[in-house]
């Protein structure tokens, strides 16, 4: 045989619990002000939707970067708001 293609996809939905966890000790690292941000990651499916306010550019990078590392996440929704 020759030029088998494999087209399977294996796909996990992302846990809500993880990326909540992974974007607040991302918050808790960055944060200038500590429990000042007020960042919601809401999960669907593979989509994580991120919304609120962050105060710094570094703060916005890292609580996306956080949200990316979730087992199961294939796109991220950025609706934050930078207040800084």
């Amino acid at each position: 045989m020759r030029n088998i293609r494999d087209y399977i996809e294996i796909a996990y939905d992302a846990d809500a619990t993880d990326v909540d966890i992974l974007v607040q000790d991302a918050l808790d690292r960055w944060a200038l002000i500590p429990d000042d941000s007020d960042v919601k990651a809401d999960t669907r499916g593979n989509t994580v939707t991120l919304t609120g306010h962050v105060r710094t550019w570094a703060e916005h990078d890292a609580v996306i970067g956080a949200a990316w590392m979730a087992r199961g996440v294939s796109y991220i929704d950025d609706e934050l708001g930078i207040t800084g």
